[in-house]
C-alpha cells in the first residue's frame, strides 16, 4: 500500500474538538498542552479558519490559525480525577 500526503486538519476535524480537552500538536515543533476547544470558527476578514481554546483558570481564550495545526490529540476526561 502507497501512503499519499498526510491528512490536513481541517474545519470538519476542529468542529468534533470543541468541548474536549486537548494537546495541539503545530507545525513550527511547538505543543500546546491541555487546553479545551470552545469554538471553531471560519473567519472571512480576519485571517481564515481558527479555532479558540482555554487552558484551565486562564480567563483569556487562545486563537490557533487551523494552518498552523499539524495534529491533536484528544485527553482523557478521567485521568485528571484518579491523579
Amino acid at each position: 500500500m502507497v501512503l499519499g500526503s498526510p491528512i490536513k486538519f481541517n474545519m470538519n476535524m476542529a468542529r468534533t474538538l470543541v468541548g474536549k480537552n486537548v494537546n495541539v500538536y503545530l507545525k513550527d515543533g511547538s505543543v500546546i498542552l491541555n487546553v479545551k476547544v470552545i469554538a471553531a470558527k471560519n473567519e472571512k476578514g480576519n485571517g481564515g479558519a481558527n479555532i479558540r481554546c482555554r487552558a484551565y483558570k486562564q480567563r483569556n481564550p487562545i486563537k490557533v490559525s487551523l494552518k498552523e495545526i499539524l495534529w491533536t490529540e484528544q485527553l482523557n476526561p478521567y485521568f485528571a480525577e484518579r491523579a
